[in-house]
C-alpha cells in the first residue's frame, strides 16, 4: 500500500508528483464513484477545506496499481450540507435517486448534525458512510447506525481528557456554554457524568440566538453569581466567536491569567477572525482584540496525530509531507475560488478516503478469489440478499455486497497521516487527546502543543503528559488559576480564648486538688464526716474530669483526625464528669430525704458504701450510653466544617476570590440513628436533673445547719439545671460563632464545677476555721443551754406540727409533754430529737471508713432505748 520512493521533502516536488499521479490515473478504466459531502461557509461549521486533502488521497490511490487495479476512484460533485439536517437529507436523496451512476459509499457529511439523519437511513441503500468529522456520541449507537464509520473519534473520548485536566489542576467548579444541538448536549451530558466531584454549571444557547440576547443575558451565561473561573465553550465556532466577544467586553474581562477558557480543537484555523466567521459582532471585537483575549486559553483536540511528523505512513506520505502538499493546494486558484481554507481535519479526511479505498480493494479481492460460501462464513453476511458481483455492477438493492464492504471497513487497520486507523463498532479508537494553548507572540496567535492526555479504558486510568519541554510554569506563568469557589480557610479557636480557659482550667484543677487534700486530711473531723467524705471523692473525681474536658474542647487544631479525637474524647469526658459529680450530689440528697421522710426511732442509717453503689450506677449508665454513641460510626458525633461568621465572609483575595472561613465543630447529623441516640442521652440527663429537683423540693424545709448541707446541694441542682439548659441552647444556636459559643459552653461547665466544689467544701472549711477541732457541732448543754430547744424548733419546722407532736407523745408513752415554760427549768430533749441526733451522731463518730449499717443500727437502738433511764 505504500508508494515506494515517494518522499516529498522538498515542496517543489509537489508539482512533479501531481503530474505523475495524473498520468498514472489514466491507466484505470472502470470508474467507482463515491459521494462527497462537506459543510460550506454558509453553515455553522466550515469543513469544505478538506476537499483538497481528499482529492490528494484520491490521486495517490489511483496512482497505486496495487489498490483497486483496473478501477478509477472518483467523487461526485462536492455537496454542501450547510451543516443542516434537512439540507443534508435532501442532498442524499438527490444523490442516490439521480440518473447518475451508483455510488458505493459516502464521505461526509461535514458535521454531526448533517451526518445523523443520513447515517440512520443509509443502510437501506446497502452503502456505508465514512465520516471525517462527526463526533456525536449518539452516532456510536450501532443498532441505529450500523453502516456508519468515522475516522474522527467520538466525543465519548473527550470527557476523560476534560476530567484529567480538572483533576490535574484541582479545579472544583466549571462552567459550560452549550449550543442547543445534539452533538453538544450529548457531549456535556457525558462530561457532567464524568465530573462527579466537580460543581458543573451549564447554560444552553439556542442555535439561532442573536448576539443581543447573549449580551442581555450575559450574567447567566457567565455564571457571575458563582464566580466561575473555568469555562468550556461547547458550541460551533461561529457561536464561540460571539461568546468570547461578549465575555471580553464585560466589566470582569474574563481573560487570563485569572480565567481559563477551553475550546474544541476541530475549529477552523483563525476561527475568531471575521473573515472565517463573519457573524455580526460589536465593533470593539476586532480580530486583534479577540486574539488578545484568547491568549492563554486551552484547546482540546481529538484529531488524531502521529507523534513523529516525519514518520512514513502506509499511505505513502509522512505527516509533514502531507501538510506541505495540502497547504500548497490551498493556495491554488481553484481552492481560493471555492473558499477552501485550512482545517485541522484534513488529516482524518485524507485517511477517511484511504479507509474506504482499502475496504473496496479487499472486497474486490474477496469477490475474485473466494466462493460465496467462504465469503459468507468469513464476513458473517449470511442472510443478506444479493449476488456476488464486481464492484462496478453494485446496486443499492445488493445487500450482500453492501454487507461485505461494511465488514471490510470494520476490519480496517493501517497507519495514516493522522496515526493508526482502526475501528470499534464503527468509531475510531483514540486513546489520546492532544492539548494546545493559544499564545500571542509578536501579535500572532499561535497554537502550541503542550501535552496530551491518555485514557486507558482497560485499567480505567488517566494521565497528562507534557511534551516539547512544556510544564505548569510555561502554561500558567502566574500560577494555576483558581476555579472561583470560595477559598476555605479553616480556623480554630482564638488564642486568647484558649489561653484564658486553659488558665481557668488549671486554676480549677488546683482548687480540686486543694479540696481533695482537705477532704482526706480532715476526714475524721465530725463536721467533715457529716458530709460523707467518701462520697465527696466522687464529686472531686467529677471535677477533675470536667476541668480536663475544657482542654480537649478548646484544643486549637485544624487537623481532621485531631478534631475527630477531640469530639470523641470530649463527649466521653463531659458525660463522665457530670455523672460522677451529679451522681454524688443525688446520693447525698437521697440520704437527707431518707432521714427526714417519716423518721422513726427504728430507722436504719444509709451507709456510704450503699451510696457509692448509687453513684457508680448513675455514672456507669451514662458512660455506657456515651461509649455506645462514640463506638458506632452511625451514632458518633463527627467534626463538621461550619461557616465561621466571626471572621466575616466578604473578604476577597488579590484574585477576586472570596475567602470563606470555616471551623470544625463536633456535630451530630439529623439522621435517625444519631438523633435517637442523642435524644436517649439527653433524656437520661434530664431524668437525673428532674430527680434532683424533686429531692431538693422535698427537703427544702430541712433547716438543721449542723446536720447536713442540703440547702447547698439544692442550690447546686437548681444552678446546674439552668446551666445545662443554657449549654444545650448554645450548642444548637451558636454554630456560626464558635469562639463565643465555646466561651459560653466551657464557661458554664467551669462555673458549675466550681460551684459543686465550693458549696460542698467551703462551708466545711469555714467551720473548721472557726472550730479547728470540729468537735462542738453536737454539744447541746455546755455550750448552749438552749441548744435542745433550738434543735426541737428546727425539727418542728422540718416536720408538720401534728406529726412532730404525735411523735413526741408516742416516744413518752403517755402522750404527755413536759412543759418547760411551766416548770421554769431548761427543757429536756424529746425522744425523737434524741433519736435523730443519735443517728447523725453515730455517723459523725464512726471511723472514716464508715461503720457497717448493722453497727449503726445497734448504736441507734441503744441510744433510743436509753432515753428514759
Amino acid at each position: 500500500m505504500r508508494i515506494k520512493g515517494l518522499r516529498l521533502e522538498d515542496p517543489s516536488l509537489a508539482v512533479l508528483t501531481l503530474m505523475l499521479l495524473l498520468f498514472s490515473g489514466a491507466a484505470h478504466s472502470q470508474e467507482l464513484r463515491y459521494a462527497l459531502f462537506t459543510s460550506g461557509p454558509t453553515g455553522g461549521f466550515h469543513t469544505s477545506g478538506v476537499v483538497p486533502a481528499i482529492e490528494l488521497a484520491e490521486e495517490l490511490i489511483n496512482a497505486d496499481s496495487s489498490i483497486l487495479p483496473g478501477y478509477n476512484l472518483t467523487h461526485t460533485p462536492v455537496v454542501d450540507t450547510m451543516c443542516d439536517r434537512t439540507e443534508s437529507l435532501g442532498q442524499y436523496f438527490g444523490t442516490v435517486f439521480s440518473p447518475n451512476p451508483t455510488v458505493l459509499g459516502l464521505l461526509g457529511c461535514g458535521c454531526s448534525v448533517a451526518s445523523t439523519p443520513v447515517a440512520e437511513i443509509i443502510q437501506f441503500n446497502s452503502i456505508s458512510q465514512i465520516a471525517y468529522v462527526s463526533s456525536s456520541i449518539e452516532l456510536s449507537d450501532r443498532s441505529r447506525f450500523p453502516n456508519f464509520f468515522r475516522t474522527y473519534p467520538s466525543d465519548a473520548d473527550f470527557a476523560p481528557a476534560v476530567v484529567t485536566l480538572i483533576e490535574k489542576y484541582g479545579w472544583r467548579q466549571m462552567g459550560f456554554i452549550t449550543q442547543d444541538e445534539g452533538l453538544f448536549t450529548e457531549a456535556f451530558s457525558r462530561i457532567e457524568k464524568a465530573l462527579r466531584n466537580v460543581r458543573v454549571r451549564n447554560t444552553v444557547i439556542p442555535s439561532e440566538i442573536p448576539i443581543s440576547t447573549i449580551r442581555t443575558n450575559g450574567r447567566s451565561f457567565f455564571f457571575e453569581d458563582s464566580n466561575t473561573r473555568v469555562f468550556f465553550i461547547n458550541t460551533y465556532s461561529d457561536m464561540a466567536r460571539q461568546i468570547i466577544c461578549e465575555a471580553s467586553l464585560r466589566p470582569r474581562g474574563y481573560s487570563s491569567p485569572n480565567y481559563v477558557w477551553m475550546t474544541y480543537g476541530w475549529y477552523e484555523e483563525n476561527w475568531w477572525k471575521a473573515k472565517v466567521n463573519p457573524e455580526q459582532v460589536p465593533a470593539d471585537c476586532t480580530d486583534s482584540h479577540l486574539a488578545e483575549f484568547l491568549h492563554g486559553s486551552m484547546v482540546l483536540q481529538l484529531v488524531p496525530t502521529l507523534n513523529d511528523s516525519n514518520s512514513m505512513t502506509d499511505t505513502g506520505l509522512t505527516p509533514q509531507e502531507f501538510e506541505t502538499i495540502y497547504r500548497t493546494r490551498l493556495e491554488e486558484p481553484e481552492s481560493k475560488a471555492n473558499n477552501y481554507t485550512f482545517v485541522f481535519l484534513a488529516t482524518v479526511a485524507y485517511d477517511a478516503l484511504w479507509t474506504f479505498a482499502l475496504a473496496l480493494n479487499k472486497t474486490n479481492e474477496m469477490v475474485g478469489s473466494l466462493t460465496r460460501e467462504d465469503i459468507l462464513n468469513k464476513t458473517q453476511c449470511r442472510g443478506s440478499d444479493g449476488l456476488l458481483v464486481p464492484l462496478e455492477n453494485f446496486t443499492y438493492s445488493n445487500q450482500l455486497m453492501g454487507c461485505i464492504i461494511r465488514w471490510n471497513l470494520e476490519e480496517t487497520d493501517f497507519v495514516g497521516v493522522s496515526g493508526r486507523v482502526e475501528f470499534n463498532d464503527g468509531t475510531r479508537i483514540q486513546p489520546t487527546v492532544q492539548l494546545f494553548q493559544y499564545r500571542l507572540q509578536n501579535d500572532v496567535l499561535l497554537r502550541i502543543n503542550f501535552g496530551q492526555t491518555i485514557h486507558d479504558r482497560e485499567n480505567q486510568s488517566r494521565e497528562l503528559i507534557f511534551i516539547n519541554g512544556e510544564s505548569n510554569s510555561t502554561i500558567f506563568p502566574g500560577g494555576i488559576p483558581m476555579d472561583g469557589i470560595p477559598i476555605t480557610e479553616i480556623t480554630t479557636y482564638h488564642l486568647s480564648l484558649v489561653v484564658v480557659y486553659y488558665v481557668l482550667a488549671a486554676v480549677g484543677l488546683a482548687f480540686t486538688t486543694a479540696c481533695l487534700i482537705f477532704n482526706f486530711t480532715q476526714r475524721n473531723k465530725k463536721v467533715v464526716k457529716l458530709t460523707s467524705p467518701n462520697i465527696n471523692y466522687f464529686v472531686i473525681l467529677g471535677a477533675y474530669i470536667q476541668f480536663t474536658t475544657i482542654y480537649f474542647r478548646l484544643l486549637p487544631s485544624t487537623d481532621l483526625i485531631v478534631n475527630e479525637a477531640r469530639c470523641i474524647i470530649s463527649s466521653l469526658l463531659i458525660i463522665s464528669g457530670y455523672c460522677f459529680g451529679y451522681g454524688a450530689i443525688l446520693a447525698k440528697m437521697g440520704r437527707i430525704y431518707y432521714i427526714f421522710n417519716n423518721p422513726t426511732t427504728s430507722k436504719k442509717t444509709v451507709t456510704d458504701w450503699k451510696l457509692s453503689l448509687v453513684v457508680l450506677f448513675v455514672a456507669g449508665f451514662g458512660i455506657l450510653l456515651t461509649i455506645l454513641q462514640v463506638s458506632v460510626p452511625e451514632l458518633r458525633p463527627t467534626p463538621d466544617l461550619r461557616i465561621n461568621d466571626e471572621r466575616g465572609n466578604n473578604t476577597v483575595n488579590e484574585f477576586g476570590i472570596r475567602i470563606e472561613y470555616m471551623s470544625y465543630q463536633c456535630y451530630v447529623s439529623s439522621n435517625v440513628p444519631q438523633t435517637a441516640m442523642l435524644a436517649l442521652l439527653f433524656a437520661y440527663l434530664a431524668l437525673l436533673q428532674i430527680i434532683g429537683i424533686i429531692l431538693a423540693i422535698q427537703t427544702r424545709k430541712v433547716k438543721i445547719k449542723l446536720l447536713n448541707d442540703s440547702k447547698y446541694i439544692a442550690a447546686l441542682i437548681y444552678t446546674s439545671s439552668l446551666v445545662l439548659i443554657l449549654i444545650g441552647v448554645i450548642s444548637f444556636t451558636a454554630t456560626r460563632i464558635p469562639n463565643i459559643g465555646e466561651a459560653l459552653t466551657s464557661g458554664g461547665l467551669w462555673v458549675v464545677t466550681v460551684l459543686f466544689l465550693s458549696l460542698v467544701f467551703i462551708p466545711k472549711m469555714v467551720s473548721l476555721y472557726r472550730d479547728p477541732n470540729g468537735e462542738n457541732v453536737f454539744q447541746t448543754s455546755n455550750t448552749d443551754p438552749h441548744a435542745s430547744a433550738k434543735m426541737e424548733r428546727a425539727l418542728s419546722k422540718t416536720f408538720s406540727k401534728r406529726e412532730f407532736d404525735n411523735s413526741l407523745m408516742k416516744e413518752n408513752g403517755l402522750g404527755v409533754q413536759t412543759s418547760s415554760r411551766l416548770s421554769g427549768h431548761s427543757p429536756s430533749p424529746s425522744p425523737l430529737l434524741n433519736s435523730i441526733t443519735e443517728i447523725v451522731s453515730s455517723i459523725a463518730t464512726a471511723p472514716a471508713t464508715v461503720a457497717d449499717s448493722n453497727e449503726l443500727e445497734e448504736i441507734t437502738r441503744h441510744r433510743t432505748n436509753g432515753i428514759d433511764h
